[in-house]
Order: structure tokens, then sequence, then C-alpha cells
């Protein structure tokens, strides 16, 4: 059954947090970008309307000042109807000028004799001009009273929102006649400020995904690197020290790099108090028993040979009653560096057992070739010349091996061989014992 991969949450995990951390700045950032934008380059059109719109009422006043000589007057008859003059020109229907103005500007336009319109390019829903409709009072306060030139923003007229732009009338006597009007759509502005903003907006929205994406990206290989440390440090926690870390948690040299190095150094440190003994500096008895473990797995898997040894250093306790037991732990450091040169790096593995005892192992090997390394190995320890304090200590060892049965428990064959090692110590030490577990044969060496 294939294995689910775990689940990831985001949810209070720290993974998430980065994340958050990543994009939220960012999206609030470019959120205040495209605000202050849109609201910097809004600002910016009411101010070019306001001087669009200024500009075009100057424009109309000296238009008509330059075509129409004199002063503007209304002038009303017995029927209550009126009549506009500029000057001694009757203008009251001379709409052609306003009109041009309108065609070619796209803006609306107004005269005003006090607050009532008596100009205008604007119809009604039936298409007649406007007319005779009067502005509203607070702008002919600002523009005729205080005699300003006035800008708003919010002008309705006909149910329909415009900019509109008044200078007042001035005529020769320094009167007020009225004000000219200019006005355009609100919705015309908005479009032309929707159509410059959008670009603003839309690179706002470009730099936020890939800014966003570089953020996430560079997050995600943090975690990642974070993730492989988290790992090895769980591994070391529950006691496996075989565990490696990638390439990836050291090529950079910064915190996580630190991090990673410190792990490794825990690893060694640990791995060295755990699995192997401080006197001999062999592999403990804990390393030794998983090592055996694992060798017996994969014999029993495959179907592989192997040997497994228990040795132990003959009269070791009348060295340590003769010479002191300071005597004894440099014997222990010099038969361990002499098994160790001998048995390790031929297939072989050797840890502490236990006080003068070791175990051997020998993996992928026959009891012929197990047996040969182990003469070696005895013939070594029978030359070795300890010296301590002007003091010339010479040693034998005892050796109980067995060919590994791929079906027998490791338990029974260490006790097959700690039989074995029984019997040297009771037929004269100094020797090898083997055992074939699958032949059940016995031979003396």
């Amino acid at each position: 059954m294939k294995k689910k991969s775990p689940k990831i949450t985001l949810r209070g995990s720290f993974h998430g947090k980065m994340l958050l951390l990543s994009v939220l700045p960012l999206l609030c950032l470019a959120i205040l970008v495209g605000c202050v934008s849109v609201a910097t380059f809004s600002n910016t059109m009411h101010k070019q309307m306001e001087e669009e719109l200024n500009s075009q009422c100057h424009m109309v006043k000296e238009l008509y000042d330059s075509l129409y000589p004199g002063d503007f007057s209304l002038r009303v008859d017995d029927n209550e109807s009126y009549s506009l003059y500029k000057g001694n020109v009757d203008i009251t229907n001379a709409n052609r000028l306003l009109d041009c103005i309108h065609n070619s500007y796209g803006v609306e336009v107004s005269i005003f004799c006090k607050d009532l319109c008596v100009a205008t390019t604007m119809t009604d829903s039936d298409g007649n001009r406007a007319t005779l409709t009067h502005a509203t009072p607070i702008i002919v306060e600002d523009v005729q009273k205080f005699h300003m030139e006035s800008f708003y923003d919010d002008v309705l007229l006909n149910d329909q929102k415009y900019f509109a732009s008044y200078i007042p009338i001035m005529n020769s006597d320094f009167e007020v006649f009225g004000m000219f009007g200019i006005y355009r759509l609100s919705s015309v502005v908005d479009q032309r400020a929707k159509a410059a903003v959008m670009p603003i907006v839309l690179l706002c929205i470009l730099a936020t995904f890939i800014i966003g994406f570089i953020s996430i990206e560079y997050s995600n290989h943090l975690i990642r690197r974070l993730t492989v440390i988290q790992r090895f440090m769980r591994a070391l926690a529950s006691g496996r020290f075989d565990q490696e870390l990638p390439y990836s948690a050291f090529q950079h040299k910064d915190e996580l790099g630190d991090l990673a190095e410190s792990g490794k150094t825990m690893q060694q440190s640990l791995r060295q108090l755990v699995e192997f003994d401080a006197l001999t500096k062999l592999n403990n008895r804990r390393s030794g028993d998983q090592k055996l473990k694992g060798i017996c797995e994969r014999a029993r898997q495959y179907g592989s040979s192997y040997c497994v040894g228990i040795c132990d250093i003959d009269f070791f306790k009348k060295v340590n009653d003769t010479y002191g037991h300071d005597a004894g732990d440099e014997v222990l450091r010099r038969v361990a560096k002499t098994l160790k040169t001998h048995i390790m790096g031929k297939r072989g593995f050797v840890a502490r057992w236990g006080g003068e005892e070791f175990l051997l192992i020998f993996a992928d090997g026959d009891l012929a070739s197990a047996t040969r390394i182990l003469e070696e190995t005895l013939d070594a320890i029978r030359a070795l010349e300890i010296r301590y304090q002007d003091q010339c200590i010479k040693v034998t060892m005892s050796f109980g091996l067995v060919n590994a049965d791929t079906e027998a428990c490791e338990d029974a064959m260490l006790k097959a061989a700690d039989e074995l090692l029984y019997d040297c110590k009771e037929n004269g030490r100094n020797q090898i014992r083997t055992k074939d577990l699958s032949k059940q044969t016995e031979k003396d060496s």
C-alpha cells in the first residue's frame, strides 16, 4: 500500500506565518500604492479640470468682447420677453459662437444675468435650450457678490453631475451683470481618469504578483531548508544517528547554514556519547546490538551469510590486580586498537560488549575467511608489548566464532558464540573456537 504523504496545514504553522508575512505586507503596500495613486491622480485631474474650464471661461469672455464690443445688457419688453445685448448688438439668438465652443471642446456654456440663464448650449428632453433656469444661490453669491472665479466638482444639472467653472461678467461701470459658466460631465472625466489610472492599477497588480511570487518562492526555499533540518533533529531525538543532512542545508552561509552545521556537530557529539565507548573508542554495546540486528534482518531478507564472534582478554582480572586499573585501561585501549586495525576495513565490525569482552561481526563473510582474520588478529595480540610505568604487559585472547544461520535470531547466535568462548576458557584459553551453525560442526584452532 502506498504511504500517504503527510497533510500539510498552514494554520498556525511557521510556513503559514512566513507566507502571511511575505504576502500580507505586499498586498497592503499594493493597495496603499493603488489608493494613493488614484487619489493623487484624481486630485491632479481636478486641478487640471479647474484650470482647463477656467481658461475656457476666459476664452469665451474674450471672444464675446472681441466680436461684440460693449457691455452686456438685458432688455425686457411689455410681454415679459427678454433680449440679450452686447453693446448695441442683439445676441439673444446668436448661439453660433456658443455651439462652436460646445462642439470644439465638448463642454456646455451658459451666460447668466444675475442668477437667470439667458443663453446656453444645454437643452432639455425636447431639445429646447434650457434658458430661464436659475443658478444655485451659493454659486451666485460666490461669483457675483465676492467677484470670485469659482470651480465646483459636484454641480447637478438635469440630474447629471458636472464639473463647473464660473467667472463674473463685469461691465465698464464695474457693475456685475452676471457670469459665464462652463460645464463638463463628471462621467466623461471619470472615464478619462479610469483610462489613465488603469495602467497604474495593472502595474501594481503585476508588480504584486511578481514580487509576491518571488517572496513566496524564497519563503518556500527557507521552509524546505528548515524542514530538512527539522527532520534531522527529530532523527537525532529518536536516537537515529545515521541520518545525513543534504548539501542544500549547508549551501548558503547564513543563519540556517550555521544551524545545520551546529546540528551536524551535535550529531557527531551525541554519536560519540551514545554509540562509542569512551575508553576504547570502539562502538559500544548499544550500537553493536543495533548493528547485529540490522545484519540479521538483511541476512533473513537476502539469504546472505555472516559470522558473529565473542572474545575477551585472558586473565584480565589478574592484570588489574597486578598492575592496577589504570594499567588495565591501557591494556583495553591497546587491545581495542589492535582489534580495530585487523578487523575493521575487512568487512568486519568490532564493539566493546562489556568489561574486557568484545563483539565481532563479519558481514558477507564465510567461516573460513573470518577465522583467518581472527588468527592474524590473535597473533598480533600475542605479539603486543604493552608498556606501563616501566613494566611490559603481555596478554592473550580467546575467541568464539559462529557462522550464522540465516533463520536463527541474533540472541541464539550470541549464545552459541558465548558458549564457544566458554569452551576456550575451559580448555586453555589463547585460542579460537568456531562453529558452523548450518552444518553443526566444530573445530579448534
